[in-house]
């Protein structure tokens, strides 16, 4: 046990040892709902529900901690907090006529939207294509608190341009790997599920190299 924690204190000491980036992060991001898709059962059905999900938009703020900011390949950790507008058509549907084969309709449905608060801790592995260009892959785990508590876990790409000393500009896509969207059913919206995913224009404004 003291070897591990030898150990483990040998690794954090050269890892801090070497300088380390960090500033604010913000962005703006576009969503794409993936709905998983339900067979339509044949009438009555009457607690069955289909959603036509809307593409929504959202943003973030947060930090970011760049480890070996000078070397080929670097780390990113990047925490934040964010907000997004989930929109939907709810709809029953039915069959024409009776039969399957003529195609399915639908009575009124109801536009119901959703304001999610998700948390998260990004940590991505980046490798430097040119001296302002760089490509990287990650994972974030995220919590939702709103409108309900949901954990996901995403996979994320990225890649980022050094405009300045001072100022980066940086595009990620995120694919939630968990089916968030069922805890985000409530009285209004029942039988909904599917994964979420953005992708997102940010900006990174680094302080200080220490």
């Amino acid at each position: 046990m003291k070897k591990v924690l030898f150990l483990l204190l040998l690794i954090s000491s050269s890892v801090f040892a070497q300088k380390v980036e960090h500033g604010i992060l913000a962005g703006a991001s576009l969503g794409f709902p993936l709905q998983d898709k339900n067979e339509t059962p044949a009438p009555p059905a009457n607690d069955f529900f289909l959603y036509n999900n809307d593409l929504f938009g959202g943003g973030m703020i947060g930090y970011r901690f760049r480890f070996l900011p000078e070397q080929k390949s670097f780390f990113d950790l990047d925490l934040t907090a964010g907000f997004q507008s989930l929109g939907a058509f709810k709809y029953k549907p039915y069959m024409n006529g009776g039969d399957p084969n003529n195609g399915y309709g639908h009575f009124d449905g109801e536009d119901i939207n959703d304001f999610l608060l998700p948390i998260a801790v990004t940590a991505t592995w980046n490798y430097r294509i040119t001296d302002k260009f760089h490509a990287g892959l990650g994972v974030a785990p995220k919590l939702y608190v709103q409108p309900h508590a949901a954990f996901d876990l995403s996979v994320v790409a990225k890649m980022g341009y050094r405009v300045c000393k001072h100022f980066e500009l940086g595009l990620s896509y995120q694919y939630g790997c968990l089916n968030v969207m069922k805890h985000f059913n409530d009285s209004k919206s029942q039988g909904r599920k599917g994964h979420l995913s953005d992708l997102m224009l940010s900006v990174y404004i680094p302080f200080s190299v220490k």
